[in-house]
């Protein structure tokens, strides 16, 4: 399910993404927060990029993290808001660089069904690269290109039973597992984890959606 503000056209479909979240079967955050389980403590900070309702980043302040959130729409942040775990939301787009923290700050940083936006990955990787500390952790996922695959491709912005319109079509990316490799190491990352699994499917296009978590941790500089 996208956070993305395109996505999310008003404050009564926003109050309802977490319903929408239950009847499409949508495992992410659940698979997300069991690979990166391990990595954290209690009392670390958490950045959820692209936060939506939530939804990913409550499983981390239930084991005891503190919760940063960043999206485009302030009608999810409300809703977000009213769940009150969160200790601080901002609105701001994504693609609008750098981020609004400073250096070094977080123990972790998540981004789940947010990348499929993005056809380059390349500024927010380079972002979270600075804003997480060193041995931090970088957990997200992608919508996995599989080989024959194009890397893009149009849907409704809500009603995804229907075939997409011009006008009221969003594009969604695929992303390779070696541009993510690319991204990470070219980033000061070490790949820990990486897990691909069936998303959902898009009934007017008969697509399988399949994702990609990955889990990596921002190595040490030399002396």
């Amino acid at each position: 399910m996208q956070t993305d503000d395109t996505i999310i056209q008003d404050k009564q479909s926003a109050t309802e993404y977490d319903l929408q979240a239950r009847k499409t079967n949508w495992l992410g955050p659940e698979v997300v927060f069991g690979l990166t389980y391990e990595l954290v403590k209690p009392g670390e900070l958490v950045l959820d990029l692209g936060i939506g309702s939530g939804l990913s980043s409550i499983l981390f302040h239930k084991a005891g993290l503190r919760v940063y959130g960043l999206d485009g729409s302030s009608e999810i942040l409300e809703v977000c808001a009213a769940k009150g775990f969160a200790v601080e939301l901002k609105q701001h787009d994504l693609r609008d660089v750098p981020l609004p923290y400073p250096s070094n700050f977080f123990d972790l940083v998540l981004c789940v069904a947010v990348l499929n936006s993005f056809r380059d990955l390349g500024p927010l990787f380079r972002q979270v690269a600075r804003i997480v500390k060193e041995q931090g952790a970088f957990a997200f996922t992608v919508e996995e290109q599989k080989p024959g695959q194009a890397d893009a491709y149009a849907v409704n912005r809500v009603q995804v039973s229907e075939k997409p319109k011009a006008g009221s079509a969003v594009r969604l990316f695929r992303h390779s597992s070696g541009y993510i490799t690319q991204l990470l190491d070219s980033n000061g990352f070490v790949l820990l984890k990486a897990l691909e699994f069936l998303a959902w499917k898009y009934p007017a296009e008969n697509i399988d959606v399949f994702f990609k978590a990955y889990v990596a941790q921002k190595q040490r500089r030399s002396p």
